[in-house]
């Protein structure tokens, strides 16, 4: 099989699982609801025909649901977007969010709202000041790494995992120094999920996410120039500092927002592109809209199973990635190494 009818292959496969999967989500759950319902209020809301739902299980598809299965996809594309750029710039197959230093912010800046009492009195304080937290810790690698001149890629990993463990550190004093009652919410935001996320969440998060992965995306040239290195890179005549600066500052856009709403998702960036890479090759404008399939299935598989699995409570989301995403890298080791 040539390399463009494997990759044609891989694309309408995963045209074709996103919406069944999408579909499955909606329609399963602690109350399920049917296909056929769902379909017949899609149309109602397109004002063609009337739906057959009941009210209660229009209210669950529109207001719980519905926003809730396409926040899982849009994160988990644009987590796994995330993931492939920072491969190619850092050329380390393990590169992912983490080291920017996004995940530590968020947590640290989710943790210092619930600890002085915004997040239950201000209305999405916890998401916003998660947010700031990812791109604080952004702008302290970026800054830091910078402080003694133009940084290589070595300095900016080794910034990264330092900026992430002092946010790390902060995010446990501050724990340590908050009410019991109030650290349930922040231990749920940590171990990640989408419990309770609604219609304002998934408009917020598209708007970061979708938009970014597109900019991301209309870079992918430069980004594959930089997957050379950064000598051959500048020897073609790309402005390296300022390219890499740009798609940093995008990628830490992306997951910064996907962080903010989910919680810590791990692995989605590690495993979509390994997974899709021999499939489609590395180029970035064939690699990045794969991941971004590969990526919305994945989590919107492990959101349902984390709804199906227990009728009391959902399980964490980061956990069940972590579950898929380790097993699949031992397996890489043991065949080696060649996905890895």
């Amino acid at each position: 099989m040539t390399d463009e009818r494997r990759r044609r292959l891989t694309f309408v496969a995963l045209a074709a699982v996103l919406p069944v999967c999408t579909a499955a989500a909606i329609a399963l759950g602690s109350v399920s609801l049917p296909l056929g319902g769902i379909a017949s209020s899609v149309t109602a809301a397109l004002g063609i025909g009337t739906s057959s739902l009941e009210p209660v299980g229009e209210t669950i598809l529109w207001a719980v649901r519905l926003p809730r299965v396409l926040l899982a996809a849009v994160v988990g594309g644009g987590l796994a977007v995330v993931g492939a750029c920072l491969q190619s710039v850092f050329r380390n197959p393990m590169a992912d969010a983490g080291l920017l230093g996004v995940s530590g912010g968020a947590a640290l800046g989710a943790v210092l709202a619930v600890r002085l009492g915004w997040a239950s009195e201000v209305f999405l304080a916890l998401t916003l000041a998660a947010f700031a937290g990812a791109m604080g810790a952004v702008l302290a690698v970026y800054a830091l790494a910078h402080a003694a001149g133009r940084p290589s890629l070595h300095g900016l990993l080794l910034t990264g995992l330092a900026v992430s463990a002092l946010a790390g550190a902060g995010t446990s004093v501050l724990l340590v120094a908050t009410d019991e009652f109030r650290v349930k919410t922040v231990i749920f935001w940590l171990a990640g999920g989408l419990e309770g996320r609604g219609l304002v969440h998934l408009r917020l998060a598209s708007a970061f996410v979708l938009a970014g992965c597109a900019l991301l995306a209309l870079m992918s040239r430069p980004l594959d120039v930089l997957s050379l290195g950064t000598e051959e890179a500048a020897a073609l005549g790309l402005a390296v500092s300022r390219t890499r600066l740009v798609i940093l500052g995008l990628a830490a856009l992306v997951a910064g927002a996907c962080t903010a709403v989910a919680g810590s998702v791990p692995f989605v960036g590690l495993v979509a592109p390994h997974a899709l890479r021999p499939l489609v090759g590395p180029r970035g404008r064939h690699l990045l809209p794969a991941a971004f399939l590969g990526g919305a299935v994945l989590v919107v598989l492990a959101d349902l199973l984390s709804r199906a699995t227990s009728s009391r409570v959902d399980l964490p989301l980061g956990a069940l990635t972590a579950f898929v995403g380790a097993p699949y890298f031992l397996l890489a080791l043991r065949h080696g190494g060649s996905r890895a």
